[in-house]
């Protein structure tokens, strides 16, 4: 997994208008892609260089990824990775997007991620 490469999708996905449709379906594909490549670097990276942003972005395609990888590690590497996340750590204020400096509250972020992790844990056939 090539982390440059996801963040510069990331930014790409970021500088989609929420009604584009078509070009969320391409970014989605891609940041897929990226993140399935090589699951073992994929969970380095949710451990080790994932930022709190980036997993709330990322985790819109948890379950694409998890379908393709078939990984309980990848989701357990999700999971540990969110409990992290507490609201005395939540920093809204110092996130690049728009969106989640003003709509992404704490509460939110943890009902949208940890539903996502949900649909991963579901995409597994064991």
């Amino acid at each position: 997994m090539n982390v440059s490469d996801l963040r510069e999708e990331l930014d790409h996905r970021l500088s989609l208008h929420l009604n584009d449709d078509y070009g969320l379906e391409e970014s989605w594909k891609k940041i897929t892609a990226i993140l399935s490549e090589n699951v073992i670097k994929t969970i380095d990276y949710i451990y080790n260089e994932c930022t709190d942003e980036e997993l709330f972005w990322i985790s819109e395609v948890f379950s694409d990824v998890s379908e393709i990888v078939q990984s309980k590690e990848f989701v357990q590497a999700l999971r540990s990775r969110f409990a992290q996340v507490t609201r005395e750590t939540y920093d809204q204020k110092s996130f690049k997007s728009d969106h989640m400096r003003n709509w992404v509250d704490y509460d939110e972020y943890v009902r949208s991620v940890s539903m996502e992790i949900d649909y991963a844990e579901g995409a597994l056939h064991e």
